[in-house]
């Protein structure tokens, strides 16, 4: 199984430790004997450029050593990837596709759409105007214009689609194009969430805190935690704790995210450190 991600471009999901993680599925996969059928797995991971029009790229190789695929990130790239994949009659299973899927025949999605389970959240709230903010890196930017177009194409007026990135007055700037749309109710966040270390979205609430914006004019949803669970049972996230600003600006954050029934991430992780299934130096806190 090739396993395809920005890896070595992307500052947090280079601590996704996507090695270990790959080797950590393969692992139990070959021990449960209902799952691999008699075959034996095992998985290598391929480098995703951060740029679209590279990112397939490392795919190219894939058809001789993979017999599955798992990714791209980049919504830009699912397309072509999942071209590539019919051609070779190999399954892509990414939960990143956005948009037409049509002819894509051994594409597997293996999660609910991130975009339905969004606009039935703002269905229910009755929030229809909508601007998206996105990072801006290639995969998020198509992130931001696929979400945007999805969301038009099921009827809710989006507005605003802007980038913002790590510095105050390209947040400035971005908010004061949602300011300036009218009837705008709810922003979506393209990009890392601040809990694991995402500076734009820092940078975005911080400023929106003192634009007077998260005062329950705007509800900020950040869009990557529709895409994991995110932990949010009696868990503590330290930058909250530790910035004052920050904490008052995420009363205006709506989190949607996947309940995960067996425990969190870090419990998850920590059970396999103790079976020596991973490494046992690895902090949860950094993954």
């Amino acid at each position: 199984v090739g396993v395809l991600g920005p890896w070595t471009c992307d500052p947090i999901l280079a601590w996704a430790l996507p090695e270990v993680a790959s080797r950590l599925a393969v692992g139990r996969l070959n021990r449960d004997a209902d799952l691999n059928q008699g075959y034996w797995w095992d998985a290598v991971v391929l480098a995703e450029s951060c740029q679209t029009p590279q990112a397939v790229t490392g795919l190219l190789n894939a058809e001789r050593y993979a017999t599955g695929l798992v990714g791209p990130l980049n919504p830009g790239t699912c397309r072509a990837a999942g071209l590539l994949a019919v051609a070779w009659n190999k399954p892509l299973t990414s939960w990143s596709c956005l948009g037409d899927v049509e002819g894509l025949d051994t594409l597997v999605v293996p999660m609910p759409e991130p975009v339905g389970v969004l606009h039935a959240v703002l269905k229910y709230f009755r929030w229809a105007h909508v601007a998206v903010v996105a990072a801006p890196q290639d995969p998020w930017r198509e992130v931001g214009q696929g979400l945007a177009q999805e969301l038009r194409a099921r009827g809710l007026p989006v507005t605003v689609v802007t980038t913002t990135g790590s510095q105050e007055d390209e947040a400035q700037e971005a908010l004061r194009r949602v300011r300036s749309a009218d009837g705008v109710r709810v922003v979506v966040m393209c990009m890392h969430s601040v809990l694991l270390g995402g500076e734009e979205q820092k940078v975005l609430l911080e400023e929106a805190e003192d634009l007077g914006m998260t005062d329950g004019s705007y509800v900020f949803i950040p869009y990557d935690a529709l895409t994991f669970p995110l932990p949010y049972e009696r868990h503590p996230y330290p930058i909250l704790a530790n910035n004052t600003k920050l904490r008052l600006a995420y009363d205006a954050v709506l989190t949607i995210t996947i309940d995960s029934t067996q425990g969190t991430f870090h419990d998850a992780l920590d059970r396999a450190k103790e079976a020596y299934e991973v490494p046992t130096h690895i902090n949860p806190e950094q993954v």
